[in-house]
């Protein structure tokens, strides 16, 4: 990725800026293409260093504007096409709006792909789309499960990628993330809650702790996102990105406090569970793939994650990142 001309699609969440910062102390150029919103607000982006925002072209616009995306593409070699991820999949939101930025957008970037002879789109997607499983690790052929309407957009997106390759030729590369974790991600994903009450709060609430999940920390992502660009044999292939262990919702918060040294109470919040036809009990990937085919696995412990994770946030607690409970 050295000296290429990089766009990250939907760069305002967490892993494209983690994404960005890597991609520049690389020396690529990179456009950075965010949403537009009255506020002109930037994300993830703005906990960016300085030098490194300076280095960046950041483009507002919308992803269901194909003129914008094509603007943003030309004289591009590799997309990121983050422009899906990061969406809590049982919160409320307009399905009309996710299926538009989701199915058309994705849609969008294909063709603006296809017209400027992009040499690697690699799209960004999820576990979710497995749906339930009986046995865990999953490896990328177990069939796909759309739970919710929202993870059936998610799905929907990687069919139209799929189906460009195959019948357009575009050289493409799916990676399936599972649960993402670093510093400067959103309070709503589950690490940050948990470590928001572990630090401030005089009880801690979880929902359904028994739920077993596979978190993978956001440097460790990145390298196999870098991995998945720079390898010519990734074209066509779908890639499970994630650390390969599992782990319950409970006892990672048992271990998130004791790395804090708190010795607080754990309560269950009826209200933190997830509607019973979205919920998926076990979710833990099988990177053999992506060990054999691009020499990837993660290097860094749950415990080392975890600490970089808490320490960020700790010396953020006066930037809304952490918010005490009413």
């Amino acid at each position: 990725m050295k000296n290429s001309n990089v766009l990250v699609v939907g760069a305002t969440h967490f892993i494209g800026s983690h994404l960005i910062e890597r991609l520049v102390s690389l020396g690529s150029q990179v456009k950075a293409f965010i949403q537009y919103d009255y506020h002109n607000d930037q994300g993830a982006l703005k906990h960016l260093p300085v030098y490194i925002q300076n280095k960046i072209e950041v483009i507002s616009g919308d992803l269901t504007n194909p003129e914008a995306i094509e603007y943003a593409t030309s004289g591009v070699e590799v997309i990121y096409h983050l422009g899906t991820v990061d969406i809590i999949p049982y919160l409320h939101i307009n399905l009309r709006d996710l299926l538009e930025a989701n199915v058309i957008g994705t849609f969008n970037v294909l063709n603006a792909a296809k017209k400027y002879k992009v040499q690697k789109l690699v799209y960004i997607s999820t576990g979710d789309v497995y749906g339930n499983v009986e046995h865990a690790p999953i490896d990328e052929i177990q069939p796909l499960s759309a739970l919710s309407p929202q993870i059936a957009t998610y799905i929907g997106a990687e069919k139209l990628v799929e189906g460009y390759h195959l019948s357009e030729g575009i050289p493409v590369v799916i990676t399936r993330l599972f649960n993402l974790y670093g510093p400067t991600q959103s309070k709503k994903a589950i690490i940050p809650t948990i470590i928001a009450q572990a630090l401030i709060e005089p009880k801690l609430y979880l929902g359904n702790m028994h739920a077993i999940r596979d978190f993978i920390y956001v440097e460790d992502v990145v390298d196999g996102l870098i991995k998945a660009a720079e390898i010519p044999e990734s074209v066509g292939e779908t890639i499970n990105l994630g650390s390969g262990q599992g782990i319950s919702v409970g006892d990672l918060a048992e271990k998130i406090l004791m790395l804090i040294d708190r010795d607080i109470e754990i309560l269950f919040d009826a209200t933190r569970i997830r509607p019973q036809s979205h919920d998926i009990e076990q979710l833990v990937a099988d990177i053999t793939k992506a060990n054999e085919l691009l020499g990837w696995q993660p290097n860094t412990s749950l415990d080392g994650g975890l600490q970089h994770t808490i320490d960020w946030f700790s010396e953020h607690l006066d930037m809304g990142q952490i918010v005490r409970r009413s």
